[in-house]
Formats: C-alpha cells, structure tokens, sequence
C-alpha cells in the first residue's frame, strides 16, 4: 500500500488532542520518577527542529511483560481501533534519509490491523494503545535472539 493510501485509512490527531493523549499515556504507562526518565526525557532539549529529548519512552514503561511480534500477531484480530504515538526525537540525530512520515509529535488513530501491515511508514520505535488506556503494545529497534521486540 501507498503512504497515500495509508493515509486516507488513519485519523491524525489534532496537535491539542495529541498533546492531550501523549500526557495522559505517560502519566499511565511511563514512570516519571526514574532517573532515566528526568535526564533523558523530562529535560528536553532544543535543536534546529525544535525542542525533543533523547531517551526512549519504553525505558521507563510501567510493568514491563516483553513479548515477540509472533504474540502480536496472535492478538491482533482481538484488537480494533488503536492509538499510536511514537519519541519525539531529533532529524538531528536520525540518519535515516525521509524518516519522518507523519509529524514527529503526531498521534495517529487507526485500525490495529492497518497498522501492523503498514510499519514501513512509521517510526521504529512506536507505542500503541488502545482508546480506554488499558493496555499498551511498545514496539522497539532491539533485537533479542534475532527477534525484534
């Protein structure tokens, strides 16, 4: 599928709306007291692009239960109508040519199984959750045993 045309099957939120979801995933999924959290993510810094931090939101997640994109897929015809937001990093420190398909502070709404078949299109890094804030599925750039998770 085209970005266009994975476009047209997802809702960007407005900037007001994301900020608004983003605050309300971390305040429920992300530990805001860690150190890493308050050096690397609570201090944001400012660059060309504009004010970003540098660690990584799923250091600091709440509960952690890893699980391979195997179980994923498992769970994927139970789930419906997703959020997904992902770090809000520098173009300063990503050497990925056209990184950015979407604004790096955007928050998308779409149907989990759309997402899943278009990762191409968006971050490495991504945090998907559902409506009522019930769950969240963090998808990395680690690898473990040669298994992304």
């Amino acid at each position: 599928m085209s970005l266009d045309n994975f476009k047209h099957k997802l809702t960007i939120l407005t900037k007001d709306e994301a900020q608004n979801i983003r605050n309300k995933y971390i305040e429920l999924f992300v530990d805001i007291h860690k150190e890493y959290y308050k050096k690397y993510i609570g201090a944001l810094k400012k660059y060309s692009d504009g004010l970003c931090y540098t660690g990584y939101l799923w250091d600091c997640i709440k509960d952690v239960v890893v699980i391979d994109l195997q179980y994923v897929g498992a769970v994927s015809n139970k789930l419906n109508t997703v959020y997904a937001l992902w770090d809000i990093h520098t173009a300063e420190r990503i050497f990925i040519e056209d990184y950015w398909k979407f604004g790096k502070d955007s928050i998308l709404k779409l149907d989990f199984d759309e997402l899943m078949k278009n990762l191409e299109y968006l971050p490495e890094d991504i945090y998907i959750f559902d409506e009522n804030f019930n769950w969240t599925i963090v998808l990395t750039h680690e690898y473990i045993d040669d298994k992304r998770w």
